[in-house]
């Protein structure tokens, strides 16, 4: 224990523990961590002594706020909560870092780090750090983007992301296609000026408007810049485009979904530093262009696919080696097939049926709605803006025709014949009641399978179009205009293979992507868990069918055996 005295009162802190790690589980680390991920094996070893491993408790706090900063850090796993004195909180997981800020400025600490569970970090002492800057220029320019990374995902909100969602990379265009871009108005405001003095106008007053135009012209485009995003995240790739008072959109790709990434760029682009990294899906391609670190987003990306799938194996295994315990009651473990209870066929004739009812008074009310959940269907609606702007001119009409109808019943007026005019009256009300009804009849839906565009016309025809969730490829949301961007509505372009279903003219189009992003991951891991009970269940009897047939002791398999057996 450490005991530290600080303006008369004493704080306890408990130091981190020191653990075995072995230099080749430290070599293996680094090697698949994207900031060393040029360095070859050479140099990778050169390195290795500087790494010193610690392992925090859950709850044990590594350093507080205000103490001088010594070390730079690398999480192996476990989490790490970074809370300033604001309490701003920043949550760094496995193949994330901290610290690095705190050296490089020479201050005190301006967080206090605390491990959100039982996590196993690597330490680089100061000299080490600049040590390793030094002989690696890469590594400084890698953490140099991350650390912009984090300041521009404090600095915005992005909404759309779960709170169990780990943002691993956020970046922008290079800064050199902006200032490329603000040529534009400069090269406005010299013709202008030019142009002013060969026609012989007021120059001072010219002057001015002009410079007044370029000004705003640039800030525009500056605005318009840095509302373009790129991100990497433990789910998915996104590139999130806004065209300020015109219209913003969205295009993502679950990992799942990505075949390949590849980078392009041009002489140009390269001389500068900067490409266009290009996410390959079933559907077609993402272009993520002008990217400022194409590098960067290539390597988190496939780094995010991998710890994916190898977060997918190492639970699929555990589970294994802990089914064959349960199966075989090897150290005193109850059976679990023993306790399972029976179900009830919830859905068989006859039987309960788990449903909600509603009232035909809020049947009634779900009509107006743009959006309602019944029974796990969540139903979408046309925004009601459409629906004003296909029907306003019969409100119109039938206002014209009502105030009409009341003053020729007072003989206001005598020349209009009251029966056409109650004639026209229903007509314009039936007109109106078939332009609800055919925006009503328009619904999209979610349910835990499938998504379904439901298009019935009035007395006409119908039409269902609809996806397997398990099967979408991306998903893509813009709003087109200043009219969709003031209202909040737009379309979600729903790809499946070659198949594209849009949900047209949403309300609040964002909430609608993110929940069919949501009802898809539950479908995945739904799938993945059937599957890997399934194999599972077949290990497990087999392996218990073994067990009873030679009846010897059993060791159930290591990790490696698990493995070959997959």
């Amino acid at each position: 224990m450490l005991v530290v005295r600080l303006r008369g009162t004493s704080v306890v802190l408990k130091l981190s523990t020191e653990i075995d790690m072995d230099s080749n589980q430290i070599f293996a680390f680094l090697h698949d961590h994207f900031l060393f991920k040029y360095l070859s094996d050479e140099e990778l070893g050169q390195i290795l002594p500087l790494f010193k491993p610690i392992s925090l408790a859950e709850g044990e706090v590594l350093y507080r706020s205000g103490f001088p900063g010594r070390n730079f850090f690398l999480v192996v796993s476990g989490k790490v909560l970074l809370e300033d004195q604001a309490q701003n909180r920043l949550v760094i997981s496995a193949q994330g870092h901290f610290g690095s800020e705190d050296l490089q400025t020479g201050k005190a600490r301006g967080d206090t780090a605390r491990a959100l569970e039982e996590t196993t970090l690597l330490a680089v002492n100061r000299r080490g750090y600049f040590a390793l800057l030094s002989a690696f220029p890469s590594i400084k320019s890698r953490l140099s983007a991350m650390k912009l990374s984090e300041k521009i995902f404090q600095s915005n909100e992005f909404p759309w992301i779960r709170d169990d969602e780990i943002v691993r990379f956020i970046d922008r265009k290079h800064i050199n296609v902006l200032y490329g871009q603000l040529l534009l108005p400069c090269l406005f405001l010299i013709l202008s000026v030019i142009g002013a003095i060969l026609l012989r106008f007021n120059v001072g007053i010219f002057l001015a408007i002009t410079i007044l135009i370029a000004v705003l012209w640039g800030i525009w485009l500056w605005l318009d810049w840095k509302n373009d995003f790129y991100l990497v995240t433990s789910e998915r790739a996104a590139w999130v485009e806004k065209v300020i008072w015109l219209h913003d959109q969205r295009r993502e790709v679950p990992l799942p979904s990505i075949l390949s990434v590849n980078i392009s760029s041009t002489q140009l682009q390269r001389l500068f530093g900067y490409g266009d990294v290009i996410v390959r899906t079933y559907t077609g391609n993402i272009p993520m262009r002008n990217t400022a670190h194409p590098e960067i987003l290539l390597d988190l990306i496939s780094e995010a696919q991998e710890k994916a799938k190898t977060l997918a194996r190492q639970t699929d295994r555990e589970n294994i080696n802990q089914a064959i315990r349960n199966r075989l009651n090897l150290d005193g473990a109850e059976n679990p097939l023993n306790d399972e209870p029976e179900f009830t066929d919830l859905i068989m004739e006859g039987g309960p049926q788990l449903t909600e009812s509603i009232t035909p008074l809020q049947e009634f009310f779900n009509l107006f709605r743009a959006r309602y959940e019944l029974n796990g269907v969540i139903t979408y609606r046309k925004h009601m803006f459409i629906l004003f702007k296909n029907s306003w001119w019969l409100w119109l009409l039938f206002v014209l025709l009502l105030v009409a109808f009341f003053a020729r019943m007072v003989a206001l007026i005598s020349w209009l014949n009251l029966g056409v005019l109650a004639l026209l009256l229903g007509i314009s009300v039936l007109a109106l009641a078939y332009v609800f009804a055919d925006w009503a009849n328009d619904r999209y839906q979610i349910t835990d399978k499938h998504v379904l565009d439901l298009d019935r016309k009035p007395l006409g025809r119908e039409t269902k179009r609809s996806a397997l969730l398990e099967n979408i490829l991306s998903l893509d949301y813009r709003r087109e205009n200043i009219i969709q961007r003031m209202f909040d509505f737009g379309t979600v372009a729903i790809n499946v293979g070659d198949t594209q279903l849009d949900f047209e003219f949403v309300a609040r189009p964002i909430s609608v992507q993110n929940e069919i992003f949501e009802r898809y991951n539950a479908v995945i891991r739904e799938n993945e868990l059937a599957e890997s009970r399934r194999r599972r269940d077949d290990m497990v009897e087999f392996l218990a069918a073994y067990h009873e047939e030679n009846k010897t002791d059993f060791v159930p398999p290591d990790e490696e055996e698990t493995q070959a057996l997959e």
